[in-house]
């Protein structure tokens, strides 16, 4: 595995750690505070934002490209979701209502997560959509020395 490679896959699994830690801290606040997920929502939340980016992890050390594709998609999916629900939408989740909960850790907690989520999954994206680029290169790059 050339250095270039394995620097793109450590970064994503530390993107997909630090993610997930702060994806399970927001959780518990959810379950703390008053602000339960439908189950509309949660049709969303588990697969794409809390299972697809550990899938990814696990797929980038085998098939890089498709993994980075998935971490990618799972990263602006979760952006998309979580910008809608904590900061747009007039809703029980938003940043803004949470603010005034009880107990004030929990409701600190849940506004933390909620920014620390939308610049991870932000980062995530740019990242991956970075990094498509570069293996798309890489790969032109193999094809020109190789005749493939």
């Amino acid at each position: 595995m050339n250095h270039n490679m394995r620097t793109l896959k450590l970064q994503a699994w530390a993107l997909i750690a630090a993610h997930f830690v702060i994806v399970v801290l927001h959780a518990v606040a959810h379950e703390v505070l008053p602000v339960k997920a439908t189950p509309a929502q949660l049709s969303f939340i588990v697969p794409v934002i809390v299972l697809a980016p550990i899938v990814a992890g696990v797929i980038i050390s085998r098939w890089t490209r498709a993994g980075t594709i998935l971490l990618t998609l799972s990263m602006l999916g979760s952006f998309a979701f979580g910008l809608y629900y904590h900061f747009i939408a007039d809703t029980i989740d938003h940043v803004g209502h949470v603010a005034q909960m009880q107990p004030p850790f929990w409701s600190q907690m849940f506004q933390v997560t909620s920014y620390l989520l939308a610049i991870s999954e932000l980062f995530g994206t740019v990242l991956g959509v970075m990094w498509l680029i570069g293996l798309r290169q890489s790969f032109k790059s193999y094809a020109a020395r190789t005749g493939f």
